[in-house]
């Protein structure tokens, strides 16, 4: 990225450094979405597991609201 300004001529550019700044943001939390993501769907795995066990075994398993 161009480190001088296009605005005020100056070598460094507040626009550019809060670019850089939210881009590295964006990225960080895309990458714990993603992470938190394949946490909930493993918890769905093993809740279905549980709840299959928990039927085999005729434990009735309430429905939540």
């Amino acid at each position: 990225m161009n480190k001088r300004c296009p605005f005020e001529g100056r070598i460094t550019c507040e626009i550019a450094i809060d670019n850089e700044v939210l881009q590295h943001s964006l990225t960080e939390a895309e990458e714990l979405a993603h992470a938190n993501w394949h946490e909930i769907q493993n918890l769905y795995d093993r809740i279905s597991k549980l709840e299959n066990m928990l039927s085999q075994n005729g434990i009735h398993i309430p429905m939540w609201e």
